[in-house]
Formats: structure tokens, sequence, C-alpha cells
């Protein structure tokens, strides 16, 4: 599958850096899928984890939303990291009606175990570069990641119509 750029301007080093990414994102989905298979989890509970570690305790709603799963999927999702002792719910302290749901930091401990030697490996890569480059790089990054849940928006959208 060939990935290129919509222009000639770009150049060679922009369709290196495209096919990079595209093969950074295949092998941290294979990571990803390998971390699941060891935790006995699917990879999509992983992926709730790790939103969960990110953004704090969150309604099964916005999980939902988050992970463009239906409530339904999420639910069981829950009931899935639930029983086996990943999340917990708890009542809203602000809406007692609603219930949230926290990863445990039991559960946070041991999938963050699966990723410290990538983790060391990324830092050891990163003290070689100015901050002007690590700035650089972030920033790349950040526009990447918004690019891509804007394309995830667009694809949710046209499945609507």
């Amino acid at each position: 599958m060939s990935v290129k750029p919509h222009d000639d301007h770009t150049g060679e080093l922009a369709d290196r850096i495209v096919t990079s990414m595209t093969d950074l994102a295949g092998a941290l989905g294979r990571l990803n899928d390998l971390i699941s298979q060891r935790l006995g989890i699917a990879q999509t509970d992983l992926l709730c984890l790790h939103a969960l570690n990110r953004a704090g305790a969150s309604t099964a709603g916005a999980l939902s939303t988050q992970l463009g799963r239906t409530t339904g999927a999420v639910t069981h999702m829950i009931d899935r990291l639930e029983k086996a002792g990943y999340v917990r719910r708890q009542p809203d302290p602000e809406d007692r009606r609603r219930v949230l749901v926290e990863a445990s930091a039991q559960g946070l401990e041991r999938i963050a175990s699966f990723y410290e030697g990538i983790d060391a490996r990324s830092r050891r890569a990163m003290a070689t570069l100015s901050p002007d480059q690590l700035a650089t790089i972030h920033t790349f990054l950040r526009g990447s990641y918004e690019d891509a849940v804007d394309e995830c928006d667009l694809l949710l959208r046209k499945r609507e119509r």
C-alpha cells in the first residue's frame, strides 16, 4: 500500500517521513496487540485503559465517543475490565446519578511495565537532540495527532450518512 502526498512540492524527505509515520503506526499497533495478548485483554480494552490513564476517570458515554464504539460495546468492555481488576466504577461526586470509570493503579502499573523498554530507548534517542529539534518534533507529532483525530471524525460522519 503506497501512501504518497498529493502534490510534488513536498519532496523526497516528506515522502520518507510519511512512510516512516505509517511504519511507526503499524509497529505501535503490533506492540499494543502483543501487550494486550499478554495481559489477556482485547486491544480496544488496552486503548480504553490508555485513555483513562491520560484523562482520568470518565463516563462510559465519553469513552464511547473517544474510542468510536457504541455505548453498549463500551459497557461490555468496562464489565470485562472490572472483572479483570483493571477498572472500577464509582459514583460521580458532582452528579450521583452518573457513574465514572477509573483505571486501577495496579492495572496501570502492570501495563506500564510493558512499555518500559520502548520508553527508555525513546528517551535515549531524544537525549541526542537539541531543545529546538525536540520542540519541532513535538509540534509535528501534536499536529499529526490532531489530523488523525480529524480524519477519524470525517470517517465517522461518512458512516452516519
